[in-house]
């Protein structure tokens, strides 16, 4: 497992891993697969996706002690990102496509 942590490849793999589900993500909503109500898909999906990530963030540090691989803490920091991706695109979808970036409507709604 240590030569496969350190090996130079495995970080771009992880990265592109980690950017599927906004292209899956993506590509549905440009070919109208999200079904009957696109916007609460794509929030619901976008936050499911940022608790998933969160929780693999979160599951780093314990395993990496407990299975004693030291060169898992590179990824901690890629992962971080990812999960700050997701949660801004889920924001970001929340207040333009359920609120229509109105403030009012955003403030009785939190």
């Amino acid at each position: 497992m240590r030569a496969l942590l350190g090996h130079p490849v495995t970080k771009p793999l992880v990265f592109v891993l980690c950017l599927l589900p906004a292209c899956w993500l993506f590509w549905a909503a440009a070919t109208d697969q999200l079904g009957a109500n696109p916007a609460e898909a794509l929030i619901r999906s976008l936050g499911d996706w940022t608790l998933r990530a969160l929780v693999l963030v979160l599951a780093v540090t314990p395993l990496r002690v407990s299975a004693g691989w030291p060169l898992l803490a590179r990824y901690r920091r890629l992962l971080g990102l990812f999960v700050f991706f997701y949660a801004s695109l889920h924001w970001l979808a929340y207040v333009w496509f359920d609120m229509g970036f109105d403030l009012g409507d955003l403030l009785d709604d939190v």
